[in-house]
């Protein structure tokens, strides 16, 4: 339920966005805010119900000076929903929109061994040509998959590993016996 909350709240900051041109502005403001509530004393005041909302809105005016005042809006908007404590999945949300928007894509490269340099460009090159969008790899290394490669992309997996195709080998022989 909360999911689809955040994603109502995200669209329609990013629609407003979109129609002042302001997307990249929204979204590091947006980025900023997060940050700021990663600060326990300020997350505190904005999600404790004992303060006054009125004192709740001047803080956010005071911390938040200098951001567009959409954005301010905005967030008191969700302090006055009390819906602090999905900001973060909100924000999740814009940064799905706003990926989307600038044709980027996040992946995430998983190798049982740190690769080089070259060889993350030229898997980097291959994606952005086979999905026609920038793509950002994010590389880890996990010994468990033994060999070879996994990749994943929002929910698509790209399981290239030697652990996976020995999984996929044990499976079909315990549905072949």
């Amino acid at each position: 339920m909360e999911q689809v909350i955040a994603k109502k709240y995200a669209r329609a900051l990013f629609n407003a966005a979109k129609e002042n041109g302001n997307i990249e502005k929204y979204y590091d403001e947006l980025k900023g805010i997060l940050n700021m509530l990663k600060n326990k004393q300020i997350y505190k005041i904005i999600t404790n119900r004992g303060i006054y909302l009125k004192q709740k809105m001047n803080f956010v005016d005071a911390i938040l000076e200098g951001y567009d005042r959409e954005v301010i809006n905005f967030l008191k908007l969700i302090i006055s929903k009390h819906r602090e404590s999905i900001f973060d999945e909100i924000f999740n949300e814009y940064n799905k929109l706003y990926m989307d928007y600038k044709g980027i894509i996040n992946a995430t490269l998983i190798s049982a061994h740190p690769l080089a340099s070259e060889t993350l460009e030229r898997i980097k090159n291959r994606l952005e040509s086979n999905f026609n969008k920038k793509v950002y790899i994010n590389s880890t290394v996990d010994e468990s998959i033994l060999g070879g490669l996994k990749i994943l992309i929002g929910n698509k997996v790209i399981d290239g590993s030697i652990k996976g195709k020995l999984d996929t080998l044990l499976k079909n022989l315990v549905t072949a016996s």
